[in-house]
């Protein structure tokens, strides 16, 4: 009888699935944000993406540490710049390099198209390129449609 009770109590474990399956976690969060993700991803206003980060927020914190780190090389850059743009009171939906606000001073200038050269770069496209892939391959969906 003493050796049933392990046996019993690991298939109960078993069953009730103590511990989820992190793909299968993140995958379903892929799926709750879809819609949201694809919204923003057809807007034509420059600072919707901004609107996104909250939800790459919480699709980094479901990711499986295979993909965590490219998570963070998308997410850190997007935050960088929506600090340089508040930091210098300039609305993300109206700033263009090309005419940047009058009131703008070179040293905000620059640290504005920094912090947009970071989310330019290869190594921001090449890991977002890495979370499109991981959703299409592992979830057997995109981020957005």
């Amino acid at each position: 009888m003493t050796r049933a009770a392990p046996v019993l109590l690991l298939a109960v474990l078993a069953l009730s699935g103590c511990s989820g399956d992190p793909q299968e976690t993140y995958c379903e969060a892929v799926s709750e944000h879809q819609a949201e993700l694809t919204d923003i991803a057809a807007s034509e206003d420059t600072g919707a993406l901004f609107d996104a980060l909250d939800t790459y927020d919480d699709l980094r914190q479901q990711a499986p540490r295979d993909i965590a780190d490219d998570w963070d090389a998308v997410i850190e850059p997007l935050r960088a710049l929506e600090k340089a743009l508040a930091d210098n009171g300039v609305d993300a939906s109206s700033y263009t390099s090309d005419e940047p606000p009058a009131d703008l001073d070179e040293a905000g200038r620059q640290e504005i198209e920094a912090a947009a050269r970071e989310v330019g770069s290869e190594q921001t496209v090449t890991a977002m390129a890495a979370v499109e892939q991981h959703a299409l391959d592992v979830c057997g969906t995109p981020l957005s449609r």
